[in-house]
């Protein structure tokens, strides 16, 4: 197990004696009393010292904005997972109840109960496409994703678990003949569960794909949006509280660009929210939305110009971009999850490029003041692409950098 960093410690500074003086009786005694002062003070600062160690240790650490420690320099809160947690796992999506009620879902469904993984469904057909998965009781769980064909038709695919068997859900295409992908469901209650994605007609652009279940039947959502869109999260806190996010497409300066999109949907209808323009920094999308109120929500993305992360928050009137620690440029940077516990707690992770044409894992913590960058242990990671609340644990669902490795867990250091 990996440990955190102990950045109290730091190395032993080198000591340099007093010039010798020549032996004199008066000289010896004022030597003999500044010996004795200075053995005093050593005893001061020793026990001191020790008693700043014991506090360190016993006291939570303090954020503050006025900190001298370098990005580079925080702890590495995050251990590898137990061998049992982590072996035979292959999820790209989780959702959890407690810790000893975990679902995921990828290649194929499984189910943790605090002790092992077991396997509760395996698709038939590998154009089954698993993408997403939400828990809202332990005989009520959602997988959306995408059944695909040889040719261009794919249809929106939800599976429901009632708590002894898995069943396939008939669920409206938006573009009957083209392309229909759930990408993310999100729900609040039996009757109330809302699944998001993305349409492609079989003419004509890329448009969103909104469905909710109302404990009888999925239906199709038509937005009004002016722009072709898409989504790729969705977060339901209330009945009358449910966001989606993604990107939407245009054109600024006769280039194409993507900008950062938001609806949100207040037990009546769906509005889109208005996020900051990004058009002079090429665009961006978001990748994820999280938060733990009404007024406290994170979406996470990257910016088109390659060189930064894209966080912004919604404090209940705006949304707001807060500046994310530089990464080396690359086209590839993105940030794809983010966890809020509460306002002076959020992480997100995701991936950079470095400078030898691969990827490394990124993780940042949100102190209530700024991001900060967190280094992660994991040998071998290229990327992270889940960060998410395991009852009062945080895990993380990751990919090595080198091919045919199956996903990892890492959860944070007790």
């Amino acid at each position: 197990m990996i440990h955190p960093e102990d950045t109290n410690r730091q190395p032993a500074s080198a000591g340099h004696g007093s010039p010798q003086q020549p032996d004199d009786p008066r000289r010896r005694n004022k030597t003999r009393q500044k010996a004795l002062a200075a053995l005093l003070l050593v005893i001061c600062l020793v026990v001191g010292g020790f008693l700043i160690a014991q506090n360190v240790k016993s006291t939570p650490p303090v954020s503050s904005t006025s900190s001298s420690q370098s990005a580079n320099a925080l702890p590495k809160p995050w251990c590898a997972a137990s061998t049992t947690l982590s072996n035979n796992f292959s999820g790209t999506s989780i959702s959890s109840l407690a810790t000893n009620d975990v679902w995921s879902a990828g290649a194929q469904i499984m189910h943790w109960n605090g002790s092992a993984w077991t396997i509760s469904f395996t698709p038939t057909s590998p154009q089954d496409v698993l993408r997403s998965v939400v828990e809202i009781a332990p005989d009520d769980v959602w997988v959306v994703g995408e059944q695909q064909t040889n040719g261009m038709p794919s249809h929106a695919l939800t599976l429901h678990w009632n708590g002894k068997t898995w069943q396939s859900i008939s669920s409206a295409d938006s573009a009957v003949g083209g392309k229909n992908a759930l990408v993310a469901v999100s729900g609040i209650s039996a009757d109330d569960v809302w699944a998001a994605g993305f349409s492609v007609p079989l003419q004509g652009p890329i448009t969103p794909l909104l469905e909710h279940w109302n404990g009888t039947k999925w239906s199709v959502i038509h937005l009004s949006v002016s722009a072709s869109l898409q989504f790729t999260s969705v977060k339901a806190f209330a009945p009358n509280d449910v966001w989606a996010a993604g990107y939407e497409y245009g054109t600024h300066a006769g280039k194409n660009f993507t900008q950062p999109a938001t609806e949100h949907w207040n037990g009546t209808v769906w509005k889109a929210i208005v996020t900051p323009d990004l058009s002079a920094s090429n665009g961006g999308s978001f990748y994820d939305i999280n938060g733990d109120a009404t007024n406290d929500l994170w979406a996470v993305g990257s910016l088109n110009n390659g060189s930064e992360m894209l966080t912004e928050h919604w404090n209940g009137k705006d949304w707001v971009i807060f500046t994310s620690p530089a990464v080396f440029p690359g086209n590839s940077n993105w940030l794809a999850s983010v966890a809020v516990g509460s306002a002076n707690n959020a992480w997100t992770v995701g991936r950079v490029s470095d400078s030898q044409g691969g990827f490394q894992p990124f993780i940042e913590h949100w102190d209530g003041q700024k991001w900060q960058v967190m280094q992660d242990p994991t040998v071998n990671a290229g990327e992270l692409d889940i960060v998410t609340n395991v009852g009062k644990q945080l895990w993380i669902v990751g990919l090595p950098r080198t091919s045919g490795g199956h996903t990892f867990i890492e959860t944070l250091c007790p």
